[in-house]
C-alpha cells in the first residue's frame, strides 16, 4: 500500500536533479590514495559500519558543493566530523581543514597518517568551541545538528567562529520528507509522526538506548534551522523535490552577514 502511494506521489511530483548535488564529481589527484587510506583504517577500527564506509565518497561530493558555495579560501571547520571521512576528502582537494567532535577517532587519525596529511582534530563540545571568533572561512556540518542536545548554543558558537561573509553548508533530514517512511537513524516506520521525546522512548524500546543513538530532534522548517545560526541567512537550498523548499531540502547553504 505504502509503496503504491509513493509511486503515485512520484508520478505527479517527480524528483528533480539538483545542479550542485548532482553535478559530476571532480576527482582530486589524491582521491585514490586518500580513499584507500580511509578504507584501510575503517577495516582496522570500524569494520562493517556501512554509514562510516560511505563518508569518504560523500566527502568528494560535498567538496564540490563547498567549492561552489564558499570558494577555496580560508580554513574549513568540519563540525561533527565522526570518523573523518569528509575531513580527509576535503584535504584531498588541498583544503586546510580542522575537525571537531566530542570524541577522538582513531580511524581518522590513522587514515590521515596513512595519507600523509596532518590530522587537525579537536575534541570539544559544539556548545563550547575552543577557537577564536572569526577563525574559519567556512563550516561543513553533515547530518550532525539533529544530534546536539543544545542546538541553539551549538549554532551560536558556529556563527561566532565563522568570519563575516563565511558560509555554512549543512545537512539534516527534513522531517516531512521522512514522516511516512522509516526514519533515517533507526529505520522505524512512522517514528517521525511522534514528538521528539516519544521518538526517543520508542527508539530506546527497540534497543537504541546508547549515548551515540541520541537524536535531539528532526527539524520540520528550514527557517528554524536558520535561526539556530544567528546572523546568517539561507542563500541556497539544495533539494531534489518540487515541493516547497521551506519544508523539503537535502542541504542548506547559509551565509554570515
Amino acid at each position: 500500500m505504502l509503496r503504491s502511494l509513493r509511486r503515485l506521489v512520484r508520478r505527479f511530483v517527480p524528483r528533480v536533479a539538483d545542479p550542485w548535488l548532482d553535478a559530476a564529481i571532480v576527482r582530486a589527484a589524491h582521491d585514490d590514495a586518500f580513499g584507500a587510506a580511509y578504507a584501510e583504517s575503517l577495516a582496522t577500527f570500524e569494520q562493517g559500519d556501512t554509514h562510516a564506509e560511505a563518508r569518504y565518497f560523500e566527502g568528494t561530493r560535498w567538496r564540490g558543493v563547498m567549492e561552489r558555495a564558499a570558494g577555496t579560501d580560508g580554513i574549513v571547520l568540519d563540525l561533527g566530523s565522526g570518523s573523518g571521512g569528509v575531513t580527509l576528502a576535503l584535504a584531498a582537494g588541498s583544503r586546510s581543514v580542522v575537525s571537531v567532535d566530542n570524541g577522538w577517532s582513531e580511524t581518522g587519525r590513522l587514515a590521515h597518517r596513512r595519507a600523509g596529511v596532518p590530522y587537525r582534530h579537536v575534541v570539544a563540545d559544539a556548545e563550547r568551541l575552543p577557537f577564536r571568533s572569526g577563525a574559519f572561512g567556512s563550516i561543513i556540518c553533515i547530518d550532525t545538528i539533529e544530534h546536539f542536545p543544545d542546538a541553539p548554543a551549538a549554532g551560536a558558537e558556529a556563527t561566532r567562529v565563522l568570519r563575516r561573509g563565511g558560509t555554512v553548508v549543512m545537512t539534516t533530514p527534513a522531517r516531512l520528507g521522512w514522516i511516512f517512511r522509516r526514519d533515517p537513524h533507526f529505520s522505524i516506520r512512522f517514528l517521525l509522526m511522534f514528538s521528539p521525546g516519544m521518538q526517543r522512548r520508542i527508539a530506546a524500546r527497540r534497543g537504541f538506548d546508547q549515548p551515540h543513538h541520541f537524536v535531539d530532534r528532526i527539524y520540520t522548517d528550514a527557517q528554524t534551522l536558520e535561526r539556530l545560526f544567528p546572523g546568517t541567512t539561507i542563500v541556497r537550498t539544495l533539494k531534489r523535490s518540487r515541493l516547497p523548499s521551506r519544508w523539503f531540502w537535502e542541504a542548506l547553504v547559509l551565509r554570515k552577514e
